[in-house]
């Protein structure tokens, strides 16, 4: 049974979006949470039972305020290619802010999990059917016309999570370099506003738009 809100979840939520960056989602322990937000555990499980819960309560936040820009963005005046770059880019950031906690969640996904599964398609679904629409509009003007949503989808999209995703890997594995470049180098590539739009420039220009 859900339980009325209060400053006590707010804090735990506030301490495991903290934690979940640092540590992702294998890392982040129920102790710690309640280290972070002083509170107390039998707290923590009178408002969110498990771990489990716990996660899936921080994570549909995050969505929910990543889907905020996102509408914002795909809203905006200007053309539907232009919409789509500010999709893309909008996506390129959630990727950012959630580098640490998504391996573990594809890990999942990858190993057959079915609660893994069942919670991206309930929750992290929504922004996908708007870039679908998006890409079915500026399809007829597209290098690749005849091909189906699913294929213009999957050449656009990666391009946006996994560089951020393979940067945020190294990061927890302790990677110094990377093709001669230091980790501090490519993460201003990686990771700034400016490098998120030439990657969604170049995941359109893939497409022929």
């Amino acid at each position: 049974m859900s339980r009325p809100p209060s400053g006590t979840d707010l804090k735990l939520k506030a301490a495991g979006r903290k934690l979940l960056q640092a540590k992702g989602i294998t890392g982040l322990s129920v102790r710690e949470a309640c280290r972070e937000a002083k509170v107390n555990t039998g707290m923590f499980h009178y408002y969110f039972g498990s771990k489990e819960e716990f996660l899936k309560a921080v994570l549909k936040e995050m969505y929910a305020e990543f889907m905020v820009n996102f509408k914002a963005g795909v809203s905006a005046a200007g053309t539907p290619r232009d919409r789509l770059k500010n999709a893309l880019m909008e996506v390129g950031k959630f990727a950012l802010s959630m580098r640490r906690a998504a391996p573990m969640i594809f890990a999942d996904l990858a190993h057959g999990k079915k609660e893994a599964f069942d919670f991206v398609n309930a929750n992290f679904t929504e922004h996908v059917r708007h870039i679908a629409a998006l890409a079915e509009e500026c399809r007829p003007a597209s290098a690749v016309k005849e091909r189906s949503i699913p294929f213009l989808m999957l050449a656009m999209i990666p391009v946006m999570i996994f560089p951020v995703l393979m940067a945020g890997v190294m990061e927890r594995n302790g990677v110094k370099a990377l093709g001669g470049r230091s980790l501090e180098k490519l993460r201003e590539e990686f990771f700034s506003e400016a490098g998120i739009a030439e990657r969604a420039e170049i995941a359109l220009r893939g497409i022929g738009l």
